[in-house]
């Protein structure tokens, strides 16, 4: 499994891009990233993805995915179907999104070039895509919407993706579903709706057979036996 990671930083860090993975050039966990920029970076078209993943609605976590979307829609190809996947309302907060950026008319286009199919998914709700089983898993963050962490396993791999989220009994799951995570690290010290360093040091002792990646990182202190993402790495799992 090759990961590129497109964006490490938090809502509004000064030096590294909204979260967005990607995953065998072919599925995005998240879209926070500027993506018309960043995918060809990594050497892969607009076309290339075949599916996103969004964790919840937060604009650092989405908003790169309305010029993604009409700038493949726009394309004399448009490289098959794209399927979006996220919690509850996923559907919904894309129509307005689009219709915020474009109109409805260009929305309307976008949605029928690329073949626009959206799966919304609940707590351990699951799916089959590009040869991968995806697990979703409620995590806990703001109250105002539902919000998922993801497990994607296929024959050698299980990648956690935990999106932004508290310690909570289903983070414990997810991570008890996986053996590798990427997992984010926005505070040194405990704070709400957010992981911190400290609740990841706790979380890899409860937890020591899965490799842990940090991301959506608002600290740059080292953690022994973590790898610390940054803007366009690219690891391949399972990592030695």
């Amino acid at each position: 499994m090759e990961v590129t990671f497109l964006g490490t930083g938090t809502a509004f860090s000064a030096g590294a891009y909204n979260a967005s993975i990607l995953v065998d050039r072919a599925l995005l966990l998240d879209a926070g990233a500027p993506l018309c920029v960043h995918l060809p970076r990594a050497g892969v078209p607009l076309t290339g993805p075949r599916a996103v993943f969004l964790t919840h609605f937060h604009a650092d976590h989405t908003f790169g995915l309305a010029s993604l979307m009409l700038g493949r829609a726009l394309l004399p190809d448009q490289g098959g179907p794209l399927l979006v996947v996220g919690p509850a309302g996923t559907r919904e907060y894309l129509v307005q999104l689009l219709d915020l950026a474009w109109g409805d008319e260009m929305r309307q286009l976008t949605w029928e070039r690329l073949q626009v199919t959206v799966t919304e998914l609940g707590h351990e709700g699951s799916l089959q895509v590009a040869g991968y089983r995806v697990r979703a898993f409620e995590m806990t963050h703001t109250s105002r919407f539902p919000c998922l962490g993801y497990v994607l396993e296929n024959e050698r791999v299980r990648l956690g993706y935990t999106g932004d989220s508290e310690v909570s009994p289903n983070l414990d799951s997810l991570l008890s579903s996986c053996d590798h995570v990427i997992a984010e690290m926005t505070y040194a010290e405990p704070g709400q709706m957010h992981l911190s360093r400290v609740d990841i040091l706790q979380l890899m002792k409860a937890h020591p057979g899965v490799r842990f990646m940090l991301t959506h990182r608002g600290t740059d202190q080292a953690v022994d036996g973590a790898v610390l993402a940054r803007d366009f790495l690219t690891l391949r799992l399972p990592l030695s």
